[in-house]
């Protein structure tokens, strides 16, 4: 359990991070397309969020205190390599954590956050592919 809580602690990190990544790196493109995809991956991001706050506090009794942390790159095209990098990381942690899972009330959650990172690791390879 206490692995399986610290693996949590770092998933609500890394989701507040990706969150106010995806904030930044949406307002560095004027292309629609892109926006939309970013806004998506954001949206999902906050939610992931969410989920593994109330997650964290069924288990412990308490929402985590994370430290924030900022993901900083100069353009545009090396912001959307790192996000798609860190979504296909996810993916694979998100995996790693349901084989982790003490019960069956994670298992929802991550499930759904490791099918989304799936769908914006998808969304950037097509962002930076168009890119090239």
């Amino acid at each position: 359990m206490n692995y399986f809580i610290r693996d949590l602690e770092k998933a609500i990190s890394d989701e507040w991070t990706a969150y106010y990544f995806y904030k930044d790196l949406k307002q560095r493109t004027n292309n629609p397309l892109y926006v939309e995809f970013i806004e998506h991956a954001k949206k999902d991001e906050k939610e992931h969020y969410e989920m593994f706050q109330y997650l964290h506090y069924l288990f412990t009794g308490e929402y985590y205190e994370h430290k924030k942390e900022k993901i900083e790159y100069t353009t545009f095209k090396e912001g959307i390599l790192r996000a798609l990098k860190n979504e296909l990381e996810a993916a694979e942690f998100y995996r790693n954590l349901l084989l982790e899972m003490p019960n069956k009330q994670a298992y929802n959650p991550l499930f759904i956050a490791m099918t989304d990172e799936m769908e914006h690791a998808t969304r950037f390879s097509t962002i930076y592919n168009s890119l090239r």
